[in-house]
């Protein structure tokens, strides 16, 4: 494969990612909040990364969340130190549950 060809596979596979797997992700998270018998700390964690995702943990005291880029190297480490922990504790509970890794039914 050379470079054109490694950059078109790179576009194709980023396109996917940021249609049908957002789509896919966001689809997951509603399922396992909606699901009455998903386990409380499944529920709890879905619920917040999507409540992230729709900036509702944005506003506080200290006003809106900054961009991404208006934050400071503490704030992005505290920021991507949260999302670890919430990817690990989403993994573990999928772990625990038996499943396959897979978002589709």
């Amino acid at each position: 494969m050379n470079n054109e060809e490694e950059a078109a596979a790179r576009m194709r596979a980023l396109h996917k990612l940021r249609t049908r797997g957002l789509e896919a992700c966001v689809d997951a998270a509603i399922s396992i909040c909606e699901d009455k018998n998903a386990p409380a700390n499944a529920r709890a964690t879905a619920s917040s990364s999507l409540m992230r995702a729709n900036s509702l943990f944005a506003a506080g005291p200290e006003g809106p969340e900054k961009q991404l880029h208006e934050l400071t190297a503490s704030e992005l480490k505290a920021l991507g130190d949260q999302l670890e922990r919430d990817r690990r504790a989403l993994l573990a509970q999928l772990e625990a549950e038996g499943d396959d890794g897979s978002v589709f039914e």
